[in-house]
């Protein structure tokens, strides 16, 4: 199945497992349940298709030939902005269920399952992925709002965050005070606000506050 054949606004449930009745049976769950279903043999052929993939929720076998789901997991290779990955495994335990949920995934399921409990976790899956995407995205356009920032306006914009007055920032940047104005002013113009505080917001956000004289944006 080609998942870009499909309705790009439904949810798209993939499902990674080896056994192919197994997958066929979740796939037609899902289709019943007016998802948008993909299913895939081995952890290879999801990896190669997941480029041209929706984004979704993403059913993952835990033990599969060559290579299986928690390795897959744990590797980094399923982009985990795009993908809300839930567990399935036949062979559970405290170990691999902690394993799992620390390399990203959001539930973890043992085999045999209800199918309710399944549909559950898929929604509470579904969810947490739009939250994700939604935050992502605010911090995109916060980013691109940084990167319009002069070095110098960027550096004003960190001594307002550290509760600096005009007259403070200048001394410690050897500006003087008109000069820190009209940088803070072309700065707070920039980014399209009216207050420090909302400045400051939009620095926290982009992540360019998270270290003295780091700048996460370059």
């Amino acid at each position: 199945m080609n998942s870009l054949a499909g309705e790009s606004s439904a949810t798209w449930i993939y499902v990674v497992d080896d056994d192919e009745d197994f997958r066929d049976s979740l796939i037609a769950l899902i289709v019943s349940r007016d998802y948008q279903g993909d299913g895939f043999a081995s952890a290879a052929a999801f990896v190669a298709a997941e480029p041209s993939l929706h984004p979704g929720v993403l059913l993952l076998d835990l033990r599969m030939p060559m290579r299986g789901g928690l390795d897959l997991l744990e590797s980094g290779d399923i982009p985990l902005d795009r993908f809300a990955v839930i567990v399935l495994t036949g062979h559970g335990d405290v170990n691999n269920a902690v394993r799992s949920l620390k390399a990203g995934a959001v539930d973890f399921i043992e085999k045999p399952f209800a199918s309710d409990a399944l549909l559950d976790a898929i929604g509470t899956a579904q969810s947490l992925l739009g939250n994700r995407r939604a935050a992502d995205e605010t911090r995109r356009r916060a980013e691109l709002q940084i990167k319009r920032l002069s070095p110098r306006e960027r550096d004003v914009l960190k001594q307002l965050a550290a509760g600096e007055s005009n007259k403070r920032i200048a001394a410690n940047l050897g500006l003087s005070p008109r000069t820190v104005e009209m940088h803070r002013a072309n700065m707070m113009d920039k980014l399209n606000v009216r207050s420090a505080s909302e400045a400051v917001h939009i620095a926290v956000v982009a992540g360019i506050l998270g270290d003295p004289g780091r700048d996460e944006l370059g």
